[in-house]
């Protein structure tokens, strides 16, 4: 409480009363300030030295002084001639401390005491401290918790400072009851309560705040509900009060909407006015309202929008365009004229870029479709903004236009853009079936030093890999677009896992060339050499190398097993025989060769591609908008050693549901076929088409191990060695002993045995080579019992999602959450008899897709894309699954 204090004193040379007497001021002391200089206090004072003191002149300086809220007292006094002015100064706020808040951020709090100039080190204000206190309860009371309450408490300390306490009580949110519509006839009270966010919670909604009341939300419900009614025709609709009640306890409330809906109207008539600037026939075209219809006010501002489009697309930025009803209440008809204000037409003075502090100006520039100097449009500009978001290199990008000052029709382009991580290491680190563990890496920086060009680096050295490569790519070869690239590369690679069995060491390079057919359209070109060497190893599969076949090393076989003993027999050494002359039903052997049988394992093969684009996306990654369409041809040139074809088809499509890209259907597709021609007639193995996992740039279908769905190979055989010998003679023929008087054998891994066709007298019956007949007692085993994938030459996988938010994060710019379902699998045309028999191997058949549903989650770290997900894969049997998987450097 402010106290002021008039002292007339009764000095030597002083008046009775200083409102009695005048006097002239010789000079002027200041007293009882500590921390207010006196300069300030002088400033303050209405009165100086030389100056006048009347009766009215001590109440005009407490006026002053009092007006600056610096002092608690003021006193003011003479002394002879001086004019002696005392104060007390308010204390100073030495302290601030907030409990008991959650809701409310402590900083949001302070900043919000500061407006009112309550913070530390200021002057200490009680009044402004009460209106702080009713602020944050108003606050809160807007928040739905009409509990809260705010205990205020000052201490004193030394100095003249105090500290000030608040001790909030937030309550508990107060809950939705129920919302009464009153004096809505047209539509039904349960129609317009479904336009509202707020409402009563059903009771299988357990985690919804739909029933927590706050202000911001409900005002907004009023103005969907008031947009309902104007868009359908309720052109004089108001909302006339919305009383709110709450309980006793503060815990539950009850809103009431009283509305008039007034009348329906139609439109009467549509019509232009103002400066059309020469495009009457577009603007017309961009009227959405026509007589007759229900009025709606969402049809106007369509059109508005619409036609403030046209004119900005054709140099007129700032241009306006306002319908104006015209409502006739007595037909309840409304007239719309459209107002057409374009401004002058506006020229891009200067185009900027902020924000791209590693890539380089020009890399941006040349992305621009509207130019410098040139007349602005719209269009022009929020197309350059969807080509730099396209780059990929941008987390976000933002334009805006600005008024060049001192002008009336130039305009400055500003973009404004967010980098991310450009350069990925692209690495999978992961198990595959059986508990095999593999690691793949690369490197690749697709905006290298800020240039726009893509340079990759790929290093790769794993159990099934070791590998050298290295791309290059430059978009704008030329200024209109045609990028060029190239690719060297060495490798030898084991089978990956799940996949059967080979070795192949390659090595070679390719050239490319890509034309911009459009803004969305690229056709490209590739001209490339491949060296490959295939190794089919021990144990090849039948597909790769039929079998059984024998070790190495084995040239003969033993017909008959030798009889020393003559009371087992007559007397007989055995006869050997060359296994080159047997016939392949002796050796057991199937009819179906297998690839390197038939075409051998080195091949140089020249080929060319052919690639189509379409790129609508909205971004370069985690796109929520738009299609990408990507055809790719690839065909090794007659000569080559393997003739073969491979035809590939991917998109992915984004649908935003009802206009928000939070919420959006995803579409991804692959198809893929392969045949051969020439003298081949099937593409080779190793070029063939695997699904499963999450194979990067191959048919990725979650919920199963890497590579394992699809035709599948028939394991490798080999002899398997009974009791007989195949023997060792000297150089008179006789049979080879050991000290043991055995018989030393030429392999103990002969693997087979024979026995002898005879006449009835025991004669050795000969074939047309003067070799003897013989039936074989031969037994194969199975090198392995588990069928690796063979991939297939015909691919159809394809996704289904739905992106949704993730919850609890305002910025989901760099994260993305989907439910998904994935179908597919890979086919053969070309299934041996062996993998019909044994593996089910089919061409393409619906009834043999997989499938499986989950949900996954990808971020973009700054190592790339790091995708998880949960599956749950169904439709067949006996497959290789996995309910849990993870990736970097891909993303789905």
């Amino acid at each position: 409480m402010k106290r002021v204090v008039f002292c007339f004193l009764l000095a030597v040379g002083f008046p009775n009363s200083l409102q009695a007497q005048t006097f002239t001021i010789a000079d002027i002391i200041v007293d009882g300030y500590q921390r207010i200089s006196p300069g300030i206090i002088y400033n303050l004072l209405p009165v100086g030295i030389g100056d006048e003191v009347d009766g009215t002149t001590s109440a005009q300086i407490i006026r002053e002084l009092s007006q600056s809220e610096y002092f608690d007292e003021i006193e003011v006094a003479r002394e002879g001639n001086i004019l002696v002015v005392t104060v007390l100064e308010r204390p100073s706020v030495a302290e601030i401390v907030i409990e008991g808040n959650s809701v409310l951020e402590t900083e949001d709090i302070l900043d919000n005491m500061a407006q009112a100039d309550i913070a530390e080190g200021q002057i200490f204000t009680r009044a402004a401290l009460e209106l702080i206190r009713q602020g944050i309860q108003e606050v809160y009371s807007g928040r739905g918790r009409y509990g809260a309450a705010v205990e205020i408490e000052v201490e004193d300390l030394p100095r003249n400072r105090v500290a000030i306490s608040l001790e909030i009580d937030e309550g508990e949110e107060s809950r939705i009851r129920h919302i009464n519509i009153v004096g809505n006839s047209a539509f039904e009270e349960e129609d317009l309560l479904g336009l509202f966010e707020l409402g009563t919670k059903p009771w299988f909604m357990f985690f919804s705040r739909k029933d927590r009341y706050s202000r911001e939300q409900f005002t907004g419900d009023l103005e969907r509900l008031e947009s309902y009614y104007l868009d359908n025709g309720y052109v004089e609709f108001t909302i006339e009060s919305t009383p709110i009640s709450i309980t006793p306890d503060r815990a539950e409330v009850y809103i009431t909407i009283n509305v008039d809906e007034g009348n329906l109207y139609t439109v009467d008539e549509v019509d232009l006015a103002g400066d059309l600037v020469d495009a009457e026939a577009l603007l017309r075209a961009a009227i959405f309202v026509r007589p007759g219809q229900i009025y709606s006010q969402a049809l106007v501002t369509g059109t508005e929008e619409i036609m403030v489009q046209f004119l900005g697309n054709l140099g007129y930025a700032f241009a306006e365009a306002t319908g104006v009803p015209e409502v006739d209440d007595e037909d309840e008809t409304v007239g719309v004229t459209f107002f057409i204000e374009p401004g002058n037409r506006t020229y891009v003075n200067r185009i900027n870029f902020a924000g791209n502090l590693s890539t380089a100006d020009d890399v941006l520039r040349r992305e621009m479709r509207q130019l410098e100097s040139a007349p602005a449009s719209n269009l022009q500009i929020e197309q350059s903004k969807v080509r730099l978001e396209r780059l990929g290199y941008f987390e976000s990008v933002e334009v805006e236009t600005e008024e060049v000052a001192g002008t009336q029709d130039q305009i400055d382009v500003n973009y404004d853009v967010l980098e991310q991580n450009f350069g990925a290491i692209s690495f999978q680190i992961g198990t595959g079936s059986r508990g095999n563990f593999f690691l793949s890496s690369s490197l690749q920086a697709a905006n290298f030093l800020g240039t726009g060009r893509t340079v990759g680096v790929g290093v790769n050295r794993s159990r099934f890999q070791k590998g050298l490569n290295f791309s290059y790519t430059d978009p704008y070869y030329t200024a209109d677009g045609v990028s060029r690239g190239f690719n060297l590369f060495a490798q030898e690679i084991d089978s990956p896992w799940n996949v059967s069995s080979f070795n192949t060491t390659s090595y070679g390079g390719s050239f490319s060339f890509s034309y911009p057919l459009s803004e969305i359209m690229v056709l490209g070109f590739d001209l490339g050499f491949t060296h490959t060497e295939l190794s089919a190893g021990f144990g090849s599969v039948q597909e790769i190398e039929a079998s059984p076949i024998l070790f190495d090393g084995i040239d003969s076989y033993m017909i008959s097993p030798p009889n020393l003993n003559v009371f087992d027999g007559p007397v007989m050494d055995s006869v050997l025989g060359n296994v080159a002359d047997l016939r392949d039903d002796q050796l057991q052997r199937s009819g179906d060769l297998g690839f390197v049988d038939k075409f051998g394992d080195s091949f140089d093969n020249v080929t060319i591609s052919g690639s189509w684009f379409r790129n609508t996306l909205n971004r370069g990654q985690l796109a929520n908008d738009g299609s990408l369409h990507s055809l790719g041809i690839e065909i090794t040139l007659p000569g080559s050693d393997l003739e073969y074809a491979r035809i590939n088809y991917s998109n992915q499509m984004y649908w935003p549901i009802y206009g928000s890209r939070e919420w959006v259907v995803a579409l991804r597709t692959n198809l893929g076929f392969g045949f051969g021609y020439g003298d081949n007639g099937q593409m080779p193995f190793f070029s063939n088409f695997f699904a499963g996992g999450l194979i990067q740039g191959g048919g990725q279908l979650r919920g199963y191990e890497e590579n394992s769905l699809g035709p599948r190979s028939t394991a490798g055989a080999r002899y398997l060695t009974q009791n007989g010998l195949t023997l060792q003679r000297g150089e008179d023929g006789q049979i080879l002993r050991d000290e043991s008087g055995n018989a030393v054998g030429l392999n103990n891994d002969a693997g087979y045995e024979t026995t002898v066709l005879t006449d009835a007298a025991g004669v050795p019956q000969l074939d047309a080579n003067g070799n003897p007949e013989i039936a074989l007692a031969v037994q194969n085993f199975y090198l392995d019992d588990d069928y690796d994938n063979f991939g297939g030459n015909i691919l159809a996988v394809a996704s289904l999602e739905l992106l949704f938010p993730v919850p609890f994060l305002d910025d989901t710019s760099r994260i993305r959450s989907a439910f998904f379902i994935d179908a597919g699998n890979v086919f053969s045309s070309h299934c041996t008899d062996r993998q019909r028999l044994q593996q089910g191997c089919s061409n393409f058949d619906v009834g043999e897709l997989r499938y499986a549903v989950g949900v996954s989650v990808t971020y973009l770290s700054p190592f790339g894309p790091l995708t998880f997900y949960i599956a749950a894969p169904f439709g067949g049997e006996n497959d290789d699954t996995k309910t849990f998987d993870f990736t970097v450097g891909q993303g789905f």
